[in-house]
């Protein structure tokens, strides 16, 4: 006679829970990996905590971030043709946006909030002149340093902020330490170590 062992059905089917829960962590785990592979790029590790690339964000912002880039060097051209920076005003219009200037020293903010949606991203485009005193900054032409036809080098960026219809429309000098993200279409490179 032969002795039959009989395995209880909820042995098996603990076995098969648990071996189903084992694959689904893996999957998960290889499906995070290749995900933020494939997205970053090698610079993207060169980042600071505040700033993204506009390729990872959404369609939409990626349109607002190619205008708001446009727009900055159309402010620039005004400033180079008048001497001065244009007030909110005189911008061209933003649909569905809402222009406010504000200045502190040699900096200053062209701030674009939602009218009518507070849960909109706001935008605030940030340019600081050189202190007349200070060297010629030897900076070449890039996202952050534009050079107006005199020769002035200007630092620039911009910036952005979920729920802009929150955002108070004060004067931002700090906008890292306020909430704001600084979109690049590249990572910054690091500042030369100055050579002694």
């Amino acid at each position: 006679m032969t002795e039959t062992t009989i395995i209880p059905s909820g042995g098996r089917e603990s076995t098969r829970v648990l071996s189903l829960a084992a694959l689904v962590v893996v999957a998960v785990a290889l499906y995070l990996a290749l995900r933020s592979s494939a997205l970053e790029s090698p610079g993207a590790a060169n980042l600071l905590p505040f700033q993204e690339l506009v390729a990872t964000l959404v369609g939409a912002d990626q349109t607002m971030f190619a205008d708001l880039t446009k727009r900055m060097i159309d402010i620039e051209k005004m400033r180079a043709a008048q001497g001065q920076w244009p007030d909110a005003g005189r911008l061209e219009t933003l649909p569905g946006f809402a222009w406010t200037a504000t200045r502190e020293g040699y900096f200053l903010n062209y701030l674009a909030t939602p009218a009518g949606d507070a849960a909109a991203a706001a935008w605030l485009l940030v340019i600081q002149e050189p202190d007349p005193q200070a060297p010629v900054d030897p900076a070449p032409n890039d996202e952050t340093h534009h050079r107006l036809p005199d020769g002035t080098v200007l630092h620039v960026a911009i910036w952005t902020h979920r729920f802009g219809g929150q955002i108070d429309p004060r004067f931002v000098r700090q906008p890292e330490r306020s909430g704001w993200t600084q979109v690049l279409t590249a990572p910054v490179p690091p500042a030369p170590a100055l050579r002694k």
